[in-house]
């Protein structure tokens, strides 16, 4: 897995409307945006018996690791398997068909089976067998994303955030105020200085914010 550097920040509406319009002078729009220059996103997240993924995250575990599937406004889904250490991030994909999405949503394990010559299905069912890992909370947001040197550099606004368990579908909350936006800048290598000098032009501060984590605080009536 390749690891790449992940910046996250909180942003008011008035700050968002000018980073989006000077970003968008030099960068190009993501290939998959559909409307209002973005798409929606569904990203649905397991956790474990001893719900790992929740406290590690909760308590500022430096380095923690989860699986979800993301599933986008075209219908592509896939399952990811997201490492995190600090800013530096890592991930493994697999693109999945509707059968193995159900099979993995209702851990079918005769069905997992089938596929478990993929390093991804196998590192899943183990932990299913073993932690008994299951899909449980739903994040769905919409997303505007900007690439630059052939997405070397994304950044994406991510706003209207909503989570809601996979149990009770129909009691969603809201995770942001509605002045708020979240940023994520994400690159490989280096952070180009016409990027740079935008994103932090007005000394913006990065935070370890989480839509998985404050999606969970949400439901379960922790103040935020």
């Amino acid at each position: 897995m390749e690891e790449r550097v992940e910046l996250k920040f909180l942003l008011d509406l008035t700050d968002y409307h000018n980073l989006r319009r000077q970003l968008s002078l030099f960068m190009r729009e993501d290939e998959f945006v559909t409307r209002d220059h973005g798409y929606t996103l569904s990203s649905l997240y397991f956790d474990d018996m001893y719900d790992s993924a929740t406290y590690d995250k909760a308590d500022g575990v430096e380095y923690h690791r989860k699986f979800r599937i993301r599933t986008y406004e075209n219908g592509r889904k896939r399952l990811e398997f997201k490492v995190k250490n600090g800013n530096l991030t890592s991930k493994e994909t697999l693109f999945l068909d509707d059968e193995l999405e159900k099979a993995l949503i209702e851990r079918n394990f005769e069905t997992i089976k089938l596929h478990i010559e993929e390093p991804l299905i196998s590192n899943i069912f183990l932990k299913m067998k073993l932690d008994n890992l299951s899909a449980y909370l739903f994040i769905d947001y919409f997303r505007e994303a900007y690439v630059f040197n052939d997405n070397e550099v994304r950044v994406t606004f991510d706003k209207d955030i909503m989570a809601y368990y996979l149990s009770n579908p129909k009691q969603k909350y809201k995770v942001l105020e509605p002045n708020q936006v979240v940023m994520e800048v994400k690159y490989r290598k280096y952070l180009p200085d016409a990027v740079r000098k935008v994103i932090f032009a007005k000394h913006y501060q990065t935070i370890p914010y989480s839509k998985y984590l404050m999606g969970w605080l949400k439901l379960n009536n922790w103040g935020v």
